[in-house]
């Protein structure tokens, strides 16, 4: 309740500032997502949840990883963000396990079908790449297939900027003997585009285990390359044509446990590539993108060598007409291979999905979505999928959603054919999303709410048993609240926000907690403040409330459940703009109440840490 008090006195603080500003620039009403639609679409129109980061948002938190930056928005929990740098990192999106989270690059799945649960590694991609982040809420498995039943985070590489030739650089020294470097070159012209940025990143880390007798553990750092470039021609009107690669090498140490140290090694290595192609006419639009995905994975610890493999590749074939006024049809084809390796083994699989979603305007305020799709594997068969989401937008300053939405998560390629419990006769986890609420946005933008109910139910779920391997046994029901509110002044910009979350498991008729490690109760601030022109902070504070987490005891050998106690972490980011704003100094301070908490029982959390630097665009 401390921490709650404390939340709530960092909040008063900050609305105190409304005062000494005066009332300006407002909120756009039409801002555009293409995520929750595949198609350019206003707020106004889209028919879920959806949570846009902007570039000048995440030129403000220059010093953060995309999973610190990822964990500070609402609805979404990124356990391990906080914790050691080099720690993995779990997506929980409205409580759901990270394996119902996608994760697109520029709108395509770079899942990876050798990981648990096929979950992709946010430690693969650094900040300094991206350009925007669109968060999508309730299920997306009619327009993006297998594994986006809680939703979807698309992130989008950077983009050119506007000049022929532009040079940008950041070099940047924090706690833990951290070092960030980044260089790239952009340029636009009316034919062509490119940008191309390389980033490197080392830390010393802190011990990932936590020391349990104060005896002294080592540090666990490690280091990650990468490289993001897409050049993008137009060579005839409305046609354009986008090459693109990114690559990232990550190479880190981990321990062997909770309170166990060891000098594990983790390398990994992400290489994500292929090319983007759109054809523009008066009412129609033509896309297709073919996208190879490949990940490599190698464990070094007490039991020798562990190395999966796997890729994926994805193609993707739509088209948008939009020739009536009152309805837009876009219909396509999805096809992916999925390939796994690993010691002898070398297995894959296929799914073949067309779909088609209308898009519905009435002309007085009702919209609506209708989407199927057809999802054919090669080894359970098919199984469809659907989407049914009305909108109202009973004024310019209320809307009211509502869907009804189904998922699926195809059985990994390491859960079919993998060294341990492999189960070729698994089904698919199918679930069911009930989305209800209403957004508004009042005093010309400057005022915005929103209040979201979602009930989410998963079948078949995939679960591990010691004595049959992978099977399908249980039913998972999951239902939250989610609450914001946002102000935005001449000078000042905060967002307050309240999840609210339930979840079990029923197996075998006995209800059992599934939300481990996730909070029932979280409560967020996120403060912009422009000081002057050049000279702006960023405030954010979160109450994370008790949870429970399971623990291994290798004394007894049996799982214990633990309970998790609260906490308060509050985090500001520094910048000052010099030179037209070519050259920034900024200065990141996490947890400056130097809070003791844990995100995973038996692993460290930093006290007070910090990072500074400079970055450059000329």
């Amino acid at each position: 309740m401390k921490h709650l008090i404390t939340l709530i006195t960092l909040f008063l603080l900050a609305v105190s500032n409304y005062t000494y500003a005066q009332v300006a620039d407002t909120l756009d009403l039409g801002e555009v997502v293409v995520t929750a639609s595949k198609t350019p679409t206003t707020d106004r129109e889209t028919t879920k949840p959806v949570t846009v980061i902007e570039r000048e948002e995440i030129e403000r938190h220059t010093g953060l990883s995309i999973s610190e930056l990822l964990n500070q928005q609402n609805g979404i929990t990124i356990n391990g963000a906080a914790s050691s740098p080099g720690k993995d990192k779990s997506v929980y999106l409205r409580g759901a396990s990270t394996q119902f989270t996608l994760i697109l690059i520029d709108g395509f799945p770079v899942t990876d079908p050798s990981g648990e649960g096929g979950a992709f590694d946010l430690r693969l991609l650094p900040l300094e790449n991206v350009e925007r982040i669109e968060i999508v809420k309730g299920s997306m498995s009619t327009l993006y297939g297998s594994d986006a039943i809680a939703g979807v985070i698309n992130i989008i590489t950077k983009k050119s900027e506007t000049g022929t030739f532009n040079v940008n650089g950041k070099a940047a020294y924090g706690s833990f003997n951290t070092y960030d470097w980044e260089l790239g070159a952009s340029g636009s012209s009316e034919i062509i585009d490119y940008t191309v940025n390389l980033t490197r990143t080392q830390t010393d880390g802190i011990s990932e285990a936590e020391s349990r007798d104060g005896a002294d553990f080592t540090k666990d750092g490690y280091e990650r390359n990468a490289i993001n470039t897409q050049v993008s021609v137009k060579p005839v009107e409305g046609l354009t044509i986008t090459p693109f690669l990114n690559y990232s090498q990550y190479d880190g140490d981990y321990d062997a446990g909770a309170f166990s140290d060891a000098d594990n090694r983790y390398e990994a290595n992400l290489l994500n590539t292929g090319a983007r192609i759109s054809y523009k006419g008066d009412n129609f639009e033509i896309k297709e993108a073919a996208t190879f995905t490949q990940t490599g994975r190698k464990f070094t610890d007490g039991f020798g060598v562990f190395n999966p493999e796997a890729s994926l590749f994805n193609s993707d074939l739509y088209g948008i007409y939009n020739k009536f006024e009152k309805v837009r049809l876009l219909a396509g084809f999805n096809v992916q291979s999925l390939n796994f390796q690993l010691e002898g083994i070398d297995e894959g699989s296929q799914i073949l999905s067309p779909y088609v979603t209308a898009f519905l305007r009435s002309g007085f305020g009702l919209n609506g979505e209708l989407g199927l799709r057809l999802n054919n594997h090669s080894e359970y068969g098919s199984n469809w999928t659907f989407n049914v989401a009305p909108v109202y937008n009973i004024t310019e300053e209320i809307k009211l959603l509502a869907s009804v939405s189904s998922g699926f998560k195809a059985p990994t390629l390491n859960e079919l054919f993998g060294p341990f419990g492999a189960n070729t006769e698994l089904k698919p986890q199918q679930s069911l999303t009930v989305d209800t609420g209403v957004e508004l946005q009042l005093l010309d933008g400057r005022l915005s709410a929103s209040a979201i109910y979602f009930r989410r139910t998963i079948e078949d779920l995939i679960s591990y048993s010691g004595n049959q391997g992978y099977i399908n046994v249980n039913e998972q029901n999951d239902s939250g609240i989610e609450l914001s509110v946002g102000y935005k002044l001449d000078q000042t910009k905060v967002e307050v926000f309240y999840n609210y979350l339930d979840g079990a498991i029923t197996q075998n008729g006995e209800e059992t907690d599934n939300l481990i490690r996730r909070p029932d109760h979280n409560f967020g601030v996120n403060l912009n403040q422009k000081l002057t022109s050049n000279f702006s902070v960023s405030l954010s504070g979160q109450y994370v409330s008790e949870r429970n987490d399971l623990y291994f005891n290798t004394n007894t050998f049996s799982t214990e459940e633990v309970e998790l106690d609260s906490y308060i972490l509050v985090n500001a980011n520094i910048q000052y703009q010099l030179l037209d704003e070519q050259l920034t100094i900024f200065a990141s301070l996490n947890n400056l109440l130097n809070a003791d908490y844990t995100e995973v029982y038996g692993f460290n959390t930093p006290g007070f840490h910090f990072k500074g630097g400079v970055k450059f665009l000329f």
